[in-house]
């Protein structure tokens, strides 16, 4: 379970549903991939506790802050800034993963 739960925060998932995708496709830090339905995902994050994940929370958040920094140091792709010459707002997306 923590390594769900650092998964969760680390590589921001957006939602127990994509969680539950991820676990069972994918091989999370030192866990195997895994079938879990989203109902019984949902129940075992009800049952976690808040102390532990608070403590998973504050030992992670030194580590994204830095990398945060890091990213916004980062100079911008060639082709967002030829996009940004001629357009107000842009949006992009990261296929990597």
């Amino acid at each position: 379970m923590v390594a769900a739960v650092l998964t969760l925060i680390w590589r921001q998932v957006p939602s127990v549903q994509e969680l539950t995708r991820m676990l069972e496709q994918q091989e999370l830090l030192w866990g195997k991939a895994v079938l879990v339905s989203q109902q019984a995902l949902s129940q075992r994050f009800l049952g976690f506790p808040a102390e532990l994940f608070e403590r998973v929370f504050h030992d992670l958040l030194p580590q994204l802050q830095a990398r945060w920094h890091h990213r916004q140091k980062r100079p911008l792709p060639v082709a967002v800034t030829y996009a940004r010459k001629y357009f107000e707002n842009i949006w992009t997306a990261d296929g990597s993963t």
